[in-house]
């Protein structure tokens, strides 16, 4: 009997193990396990931040094609290309350079009026004022002088005003423009 005794005690001790083991509780302890906190894992060591990249600044300019090409302004309200020379390719469009004086004083005209000025003819290359019956000694191939007209303004008014602005002026009535020259 001694032998039953003891595995009886066996029998309960691994009985209570196992009930330890499975509740995780002594019989006569809480069953509610003690609160611990659990351990985080570090936070990952890493380098500094990359940059993020930064967009292209935008350029004033377009990247290609034809409006890539800001026109040159000879003043605030004319292009250099309105001078230019309109022979049909006798030359580079620029057989002398435009007088500053003269793209000045045409500048006010245009100012006074407050309306545009087309500019019908600019500096001329020796081909182009042969063409267009110019004189020999003519202003326009010194880049001295333009032909123009503002609509709208009567040839008589506008000569007037571009004489008393410093030009000489030569009307073309008929025709509806001015010729100016310094």
């Amino acid at each position: 009997m001694k032998y039953k005794k003891t595995a009886l005690w066996i029998f309960l001790a691994a009985g209570s193990a196992g009930l330890v083991f499975i509740f995780g509780a002594v019989p006569g302890e809480s069953a509610v396990p003690p609160q611990t906190e659990i351990a985080q894992p570090a936070p990952e060591q890493t380098g500094p931040e990359p940059e993020l990249p930064q967009p292209e600044p935008e350029s004033a300019e377009p990247e290609s094609g034809p409006a890539a090409i800001a026109p040159e302004m000879a003043s605030a309200h004319f292009e250099m290309a309105e001078y230019r020379c309109d022979c049909a390719g006798l030359c580079d469009g620029w057989p002398a350079r435009m007088n500053p004086v003269l793209l000045d004083r045409i500048e006010a005209l245009r100012e006074y009026y407050g309306l545009p000025v087309v500019i019908t003819s600019g500096v001329r290359c020796e081909d182009r004022n042969t063409e267009v019956g110019g004189v020999a000694w003519s202003f326009h191939k010194r880049g001295d002088a333009a032909d123009l007209y503002c609509p709208g303004v009567a040839v008589g008014d506008l000569a007037q005003t571009a004489k008393d602005l410093g030009m000489n002026v030569l009307p073309y009535y008929a025709s509806g423009y001015i010729h100016v020259e310094v």
